[in-house]
């Protein structure tokens, strides 16, 4: 018998003892430093025989002939190819009202619109990949630029894909990426029509702030049009979950106490919604010139547990339970593309729009062509097949990295792209063993 190589092992600076988790299953164990030091010297005839057969029985322990990897090997592939969910991000225009200093897009310098004769196509798309994988589900979510812009657009897109999966038993949803600015009751009384389920916004600290960061085109700020909004789409909560995405960076952090604060339970009693830490990268050309001012990956973790602390003192609810990743993000499915107004593929929207990165065109009957190879080269990304994935204890709860980090650091989508799990995976387990034990 032998340990997992999946075992994570840490100090709990609370409870003074070594939290044991296994990245492959899920299990975790509080346990003394004799049995950290057991498990970090591979010693297994150490162990008692009732740890030995709890850990055997948890994945903590297994038999000599079994290599971990065929596990993983076997799910990421079921995950990237087994799905009867279709999914894509739409991008009904590059425009943009906002000139954030960060933006991945350029700033919206882009201000292409989709079209109806686009919307078709894109429509018959999507219908296309549900009839080939006998789909059960379908997402869309409306993206930008800022789709409230092309509204119209996107209600011609959601009324065509709705009547269709009514008419063919296929369960579908939406959802929308927005700045803010944009929404009234009616439009998101047409948004609940059609299901959708989840909407995002931004705010980058407070209102002076975020007015520097996030303004207007022509300079004015847009803190307030934003709280506004937020508090509209958290009258409907009960129908629909709003995501308040806070950026972060070196220049924001010290006032997102601030910021939660003034949204929650003691403040604007916004606590309804979700709250969701965004780390600011300098993913892209267009913003590359940002990224002195992007925290470290080392710092990431520290800063994560702050705010999640700052964020359940106002009420807000942080889900902490760690979770299994056999893919790094769905965007690994061949059943998961970004479509651009031009019914340009893609797969990642922080990808969309480069030529290098577009996977094909959509013709005008709904068929992928033009292909290129970037599509075989991004769907053939195996994390085993990187010496430092496959032997990474992590590898479970990241599956294998993203690939817009792993191309901008390296020009390929095949080395890893770790983000934003190394050092923050602690932090939520501890968390999450914490609850549980005070519970």
């Amino acid at each position: 018998m032998k340990y997992s190589k999946y075992n994570l092992v840490f100090a709990d600076s609370v409870k003074g003892k070594y939290i044991l988790f296994n990245t492959l299953t899920g299990h975790s164990f509080l346990v003394s430093s004799e049995i950290a030091n057991m498990l970090q010297d591979g010693k297994v005839d150490n162990l008692d025989e009732e740890t030995k057969t709890q850990f055997i029985k948890y994945g903590i322990v297994v038999d000599d002939k079994i290599d971990e990897t065929r596990y993983f090997s076997y799910f990421h592939n079921k995950a990237k190819f087994g799905t009867f969910a279709v999914s894509s991000t739409v991008l009904l225009t590059w425009a943009c009202n906002f000139a954030c200093v960060y933006c991945y897009e350029g700033a919206g310098a882009v201000t292409d619109f989709m079209n109806e004769a686009s919307a078709d196509k894109y429509v018959k798309f999507m219908i296309n990949n549900a009839e080939a994988r006998n789909a059960k589900s379908m997402y869309v979510n409306l993206f930008g630029g800022e789709p409230l812009l092309n509204i119209k657009q996107g209600f011609y897109i959601l009324e065509k894909l709705k009547s269709y999966c009514d008419a063919k038993d296929i369960a579908f949803s939406c959802g929308v990426v927005s700045n803010g600015s944009l929404f009234n009751d009616t439009i998101i009384d047409k948004l609940l029509n059609y299901k959708c389920t989840m909407v995002q916004v931004t705010l980058d600290g407070t209102k002076d702030t975020h007015d520097t960061r996030r303004p207007y085109k022509g300079g004015k700020g847009s803190f307030d049009d934003i709280i506004t909004a937020i508090k509209r789409l958290a009258n409907r909560s009960n129908q629909l979950r709003t995501v308040i995405r806070i950026n972060i960076d070196k220049s924001n952090i010290d006032e997102v106490d601030t910021l939660l604060a003034y949204l929650g339970k003691n403040g604007e009693k916004l606590n309804m919604c979700s709250v969701d830490f965004g780390i600011v990268r300098g993913s892209t050309a267009a913003c590359s010139a940002y990224s002195g001012n992007c925290i470290s990956d080392s710092e990431i973790g520290d800063v994560l547990e702050h705010l999640w602390t700052e964020a359940e003192k106002q009420g807000f609810h942080i889900h902490m339970r760690p979770n299994r990743r056999w893919m790094y993000c769905g965007l690994y499915s061949d059943s998961q593309y970004t479509v651009t107004p031009d019914c340009g593929v893609y797969k990642c929207w922080e990808h969309a729009g480069l030529e290098e990165h577009r996977m094909g065109y959509i013709s005008d009957d709904g068929s992928l062509i033009d292909t290129r190879f970037s599509l075989f080269d991004w769907m053939s990304k195996n994390p085993l097949e990187d010496a430092e994935c496959r032997e990474c204890v992590y590898l479970p709860a990241c599956g294998g990295g993203c690939g817009v980090v792993s191309y901008n650091e390296t020009g390929s989508y095949h080395a890893k792209g770790c983000f934003k799990v190394k050092g923050v995976l602690e932090k939520q387990i501890q968390r999450f063993i914490s609850e549980a034990v005070n519970k």
